[in-house]
This record gives C-alpha cells, structure tokens and sequence, in this order.
C-alpha cells in the first residue's frame, strides 16, 4: 500500500493587534478573524497608548488601527513602531470612517499604504488581512 506524502509543515499562525477607541468595532473585527481559525493571538487596545504597552509585551504580524485615536492618531503609532528596528517586519493596516484631504496627507506621509474605509464588509476586511500576511 502506497503512503500519502507528509502534510508540510504548518506555517507559524500570525498574530494581530485590533486598535480602535470603538468596542463594537473591536468586536466585530476580533470575531471576524477569529471565525477564520487563521490566527494564533488577537489582542484589541483602544488608545495609541495602550496598544504601544502592548506591542512591548507581545509581538504582532499586524496591526490594523483607527486613524483617529482618542490619545493620538493611527499615523503616531505606525511611525513610532516602524522606526524600531524590532517591528520593521510588522504590517499595517489602517482603519477609518473618514479621510479628509490633510489626514489623507498625513497617512501618506507616514508611509500607510494599506487602508480600508469604514463601513467595510467581513470579506473586504478578511481579503487585505490575508493579502497583507500573504495567507492563502
């Protein structure tokens, strides 16, 4: 009887950090990408502050974060954490309800490239996780 190849081995599952001032829509994310079963760890903050704790307590594959903050905008938090040389592989994503011309300035400025507009669908937000961390 022929043997079945071995299975590869699993990739490592990605973990990911849910920043947003919004319970609900720390929720209704958390729940989204935990219904995939693809991830190993999803941590929510709700301030630039908190999430910065975080970061140094637990390491992240990505973050997806409100632009605008209670404490400080998403743009603050990307540039502080991409500027340390331990987070240089994390990705981002950020989140927000409304772009106007300055704050689309500042978000290209910071280097953002990956942004979903608010309302946006399960499957809009689950496509740019998966396309961000490369998961099939």
């Amino acid at each position: 009887m022929a043997m079945s190849p071995a299975s590869p081995p699993l990739a490592k599952k990605p973990s990911v950090l849910i920043v947003d001032d919004e319970e609900k829509i720390c929720f209704l994310i958390k729940t989204f990408l935990e219904q995939t079963g693809a991830f190993k760890n999803i941590v929510t903050a709700d301030t630039v502050s908190v999430a910065l704790l975080k970061l140094r307590n637990e390491d992240f594959d990505l973050v997806i974060i409100d632009y605008k903050l209670p404490d400080k905008d998403g743009t603050y938090f990307i540039d502080v954490a991409s500027k340390s040389m331990k987070y240089q592989k994390m990705k981002y994503l950020l989140i927000s309800g409304f772009l106007d011309n300055r704050s689309m300035v500042s978000v290209i400025n910071s280097g953002v490239t990956n942004v979903l507009v608010k309302p946006f669908s399960r499957d809009d937000l689950i496509d740019k996780v998966y396309s961000l961390l490369k998961i099939k």
